[in-house]
C-alpha cells in the first residue's frame, strides 16, 4: 500500500500559495471538540466500523484509525465518505479473511473493502501500512506514539492530535490538489483543542516534534513548518 502522504513535493522554496480560499478566519472563540463518545456520525458506518474492529481483534490485526474518522470523534464532528485506517505490521488485507466476515473488493480501486448496510456500499480503505517498531515513515512514528480511545464500543489505535496535525501537514506537502482541505483540517484541529495551542500544537512544539522524534530532514521540516504558518490560529 502507498501512502498518500509520503514522497513530500513541492516547490522547495518554503512558500505555500493558492490554501486560503478554504481556510477561514480565525475567530475568538475557538470551537470545541466533539463529545468523546465515540459514535460516528456517518448513517452505516458504525456498523461498518463495529463489524471491521470486532474481527481485526479476533484475528489479531492491528491498525489505526485516521482521515476523516479520526476527525469526525476527536477533531469535529461530520461525515465523512469512507473509513480511512493504517495496518500495522503487514502489507494487507486477506481476501478470504475479509470475505468471510462480510467485505468485499472494490474493483479498481487497490486496498478497499466494501460492507453493504441495508444495501447501501461503505468502504473501508487502507490508506498506509505502518511498521510497530521501524519509525521509516511518519505514520509508523504516529503509530509508535499512539493513543487510544473508545469508538463504537471498541478501543482502538489513534493518532495523538499534534501526530494528526504532522500527518495532515505531510498529505498537504504531497497533493497541491488537496492542500487547502488538509490545512483546513490543521486549523480545525487548533480550534478544538486552544488549550494546546500554545503547547503540544504550537509552531515550536510541532517543530522539534518533527525535527526529534519523525526525524524530518532539514527540507521537509522546513517545508511542513511554513505550511503551519499559513493556517491561522486561535484568537483568545
Amino acid at each position: 500500500v502507498k501512502s498518500r502522504s509520503h514522497g513530500l513535493r513541492g516547490g522547495g522554496d518554503g512558500k505555500v500559495r493558492g490554501v486560503d480560499l478554504v481556510l477561514h478566519r480565525a475567530g475568538t472563540a475557538a470551537r470545541q471538540p466533539p463529545q468523546l463518545r465515540g459514535r460516528l456520525s456517518t448513517v452505516g458506518h458504525g456498523t461498518v466500523f463495529r463489524a471491521f474492529a470486532r474481527a481485526a481483534k479476533r484475528s489479531g490485526i492491528h491498525f489505526m484509525l485516521i482521515g476523516g474518522t479520526f476527525r469526525d470523534v476527536a477533531v469535529r464532528a461530520g461525515s465523512t465518505r469512507d473509513i480511512d485506517i493504517v495496518l500495522v505490521d503487514q502489507d494487507g488485507l486477506d481476501r478470504a479473511w475479509m470475505s468471510e466476515v462480510g467485505f468485499l473488493p472494490v474493483q479498481g480501486i487497490p486496498h478497499t473493502w466494501r460492507y453493504f448496510v441495508r444495501g447501501r456500499p461503505i468502504d473501508i480503505e487502507v490508506t498506509a501500512v505502518a511498521s510497530s517498531r521501524d519509525p521509516r515513515d511518519p505514520f509508523s512514528v504516529a503509530y509508535q506514539q499512539a493513543d487510544s480511545m473508545i469508538i463504537e464500543g471498541r478501543r482502538v489505535e489513534v493518532p495523538r492530535i499534534e501526530d494528526y496535525v504532522i500527518l495532515k501537514l505531510c498529505a498537504a506537502a504531497a497533493d497541491r490538489r488537496r492542500r487547502a482541505r488538509d490545512l483546513a483540517d490543521v486549523q480545525d484541529a487548533l480550534e478544538a483543542y486552544p488549550h494546546l495551542v500554545k503547547r503540544s500544537l504550537s509552531l515550536a512544539a510541532i517543530e522539534a516534534r518533527l525535527r526529534e522524534i519523525y526525524a524530518m530532514p532539514p527540507k521537509r521540516l522546513k517545508e511542513l513548518i511554513a505550511l503551519l504558518k499559513r493556517v491561522p490560529r486561535p484568537r483568545g
